[in-house]
């Protein structure tokens, strides 16, 4: 969820008309300043990221302990899976439908809006990839697992749910005028993040 806001602002620059290399340079080029933009924080940015850093080494000393008490209401697990699923193949789909439909229509705000949006997923997807890859964390279902890091897993971070972070924030800024576009689009955010939780795909830090 840090990089939320990045993944709407990096990509303002790309109008939807260029051709391919272009766009593919600009992806690559955004890539980089996301991967970079630890390094350009400010100091007005503390008052978010000192709060949310004491938040995660909080939920990370409890995560495993909230998690087991999850484990124990197998009741909520089926329809957890099922919201989780949000947070997949329709991330994609969904922008992908704006494009053509803007296409169809010659609406330039809805191509853009598609464009933009599916590639604040797919830079979410590239983000994730590399953090689990780096941390290996054991899911919360792995039969005699602790949680630990390194060792062999995939729970963090949760794909689902900052992909579903990065939709929103990409179609809500590309809506802004549309309050209920932001109000729907977060509160999807905040179902599929809660729903990885729920479904014991993901701890809750």
């Amino acid at each position: 969820m840090v990089f939320q806001n990045s993944f709407a602002q990096e990509s303002q620059s790309i109008p939807p008309s260029i051709g391919l290399v272009s766009i593919t340079k600009q992806f690559v080029r955004d890539d980089a300043d996301l991967w970079t933009s630890p390094l350009r924080m400010k100091r007005e940015n503390l008052q978010w990221i000192v709060p949310l850093g004491i938040g995660a080494a909080a939920l990370l000393k409890t995560d495993r302990g909230i998690s087991e008490e999850i484990g124990e209401a197998k009741r909520i697990q089926p329809a957890s899976r099922i919201v989780s699923q949000a947070g997949s193949v329709p991330l994609f789909v969904a922008p992908a439908v704006l494009m053509v439909v803007g296409h169809v229509a010659e609406d330039e705000q809805t191509v853009r809006a598609g464009s933009i949006t599916l590639q604040a997923v797919l830079h979410s997807e590239i983000i994730v990839q590399a953090l689990k890859a780096a941390t290996n964390r054991e899911r919360p279902n792995k039969p005699a697992g602790n949680g630990g890091f390194w060792d062999g897993g995939k729970s963090f971070p949760s794909g689902h749910a900052i992909s579903s972070w990065a939709f929103a924030a990409a179609i809500s800024d590309q809506y802004s005028d549309k309050k209920w576009v932001g109000i729907s689009s977060y509160a999807l955010a905040t179902a599929v993040s809660l729903s990885r939780i729920g479904g014991q795909n993901h701890f809750p830090c």
